[in-house]
Formats: structure tokens, C-alpha cells, sequence
């Protein structure tokens, strides 16, 4: 996982992988903020852009989630929102696999307070496996398929959400 600011790219897009560092350049270059929602094709099936609007919601009740082909630059336009970020973990279950259709999976919230239970442990041990991403305008957060994400939480409250979403094949960084 990689959080970034959309504003300091210029100084430090050589810290990122070349496919990132075009989805980001994208963003800042070709206005998508003011897009109208829905899907807009970046380079042929291997990296697209999904503009989104959306309200956050109470983070209770919602499930982490995973992707196998594509990495994820979830860049906020407008609203604050909070992303649960961990690892993957084997403990974890899959509550719904939709991988081969969407490149998505979710994970049980009943394994997931155990594994919150685990995760308060080694955090006790000096091991942090996880945290809240509070997004505000201008951040970024690139997710792995590795690192599991829960977006669309409520920091304080409701918040109305714009968002562009760059989903990056993983071929293009080597995975």
C-alpha cells in the first residue's frame, strides 16, 4: 500500500512503479475530476479510470475486500472518507469470491473480529498489520493485491464522495 498527494507528484513520481506513476499523471493532467461518473478507458483493457459519487457509510457492517488482476489508486476529489487498509492474511474467509467476474473478493466479519483479536495482539508485540486511511481531497492510496481495503467509511459522519478509482492490470508493474 502507498498513500500519496496528488499535489507533490512532481517531486516524488520516481518513487513509483511506471504504471502508477501514468494513472497518477493521468489524473492530474486530464481533469477527470470534473467527469461525469462511469468508466473511461486509459490504455486498452490494461488500466482504466472509474469515476464515482457515492455517500460514506458506518464503517460497521462493511468487509474488507481484495482484487487479483488489478491495483487500485483510489484518489479522493471531494469528501473525506476513511479506508481500513490490512495485509492478507490466510486466517481470513472469503465471504463472497467474485474474482473471475469483477476482480473482486470480500472477506467474513465474523473471522474478521477474530483476526482483529490477533491483530491487537501483535500490535502489542510491536507488530502493526493494519490501520484507518482518513482521505481527505488530493490524497491517494495505491492498494496491492495484497492489501486488502475497506473503503466508503464515515470519518465523523455521512460525507458525499467523488472519487476516480485508476484500476491498473498487474501485468504492467510485473506481478
Amino acid at each position: 500500500m502507498m498513500l500519496g498527494d496528488i499535489r507533490n507528484l512532481d517531486q516524488e513520481k520516481h518513487l513509483y512503479p511506471s504504471a502508477v506513476r501514468r494513472g497518477l499523471e493521468y489524473i492530474k493532467l486530464h481533469q477527470l475530476e470534473n467527469a461525469s461518473p462511469g468508466r473511461y478507458e486509459l490504455e486498452s483493457g490494461k488500466m482504466f479510470a472509474i469515476v464515482q459519487e457515492y455517500t460514506t457509510q458506518p464503517v460497521s457492517g462493511q468487509q474488507y475486500e481484495s482484487h487479483y488482476s488489478y491495483i487500485d489508486i483510489q484518489y479522493l476529489v471531494s469528501g473525506t472518507e476513511r479506508i481500513g487498509w490490512k495485509r492478507y492474511d490466510d486466517r481470513l474467509k472469503i465471504s463472497l469470491n467474485r474474482l473471475s467476474e469483477d476482480d473482486i473478493q470480500y472477506y467474513e466479519s465474523e473471522a474478521e473480529k477474530e483476526f482483529e483479536a490477533v491483530q491487537r495482539r501483535e500490535r502489542r508485540a510491536g507488530q502493526d498489520e493494519g490501520s484507518d486511511l482518513i482521505m481527505e481531497p488530493g490524497l491517494f492510496a495505491v492498494f496491492f493485491p495484497t492489501d486488502l481495503h475497506r473503503p466508503c467509511g464515515h470519518v465523523h459522519r455521512e460525507s458525499c464522495i467523488r472519487k476516480i478509482v485508476i484500476k491498473i492490470h498487474r501485468s504492467l508493474v510485473g506481478l
